[in-house]
């Protein structure tokens, strides 16, 4: 799936899901929460900071689940303001 088409679809499932649409310090709040899980997952594979003492080992369908919400919150915020990512990714990739 490319990225026009994961952004069209996450557009599409939030309104059959009749899910409000978020501000953008809503979907903000969002991706810093995601960070926060995606941050704790990756301290328990690398073994750094307070997560060490942790009784779970690390969970790579956890981090895997917990990046796919933080990309969704991202095209989230850049369907709010109508910014064709797969688009401006390709623009960057050109310089």
């Amino acid at each position: 799936m490319n990225l026009k088409t994961l952004q069209q679809e996450v557009a599409e499932r939030g309104k059959k899901m009749k899910i409000k649409t978020q501000t953008p310090s809503e979907i903000m709040l969002g991706i810093i929460e995601e960070i926060g899980e995606i941050t704790k997952e990756v301290a328990l594979f690398e073994k750094i900071g307070n997560k060490v003492n942790w009784k779970r080992p690390p969970n790579k369908d956890l981090l895997s689940e917990e990046i796919s919400h933080l990309l969704i919150n991202i095209i989230s915020l850049s369907s709010y303001y109508e910014i064709d990512i797969e688009q401006t990714i390709e623009k960057l990739f050109k310089n």
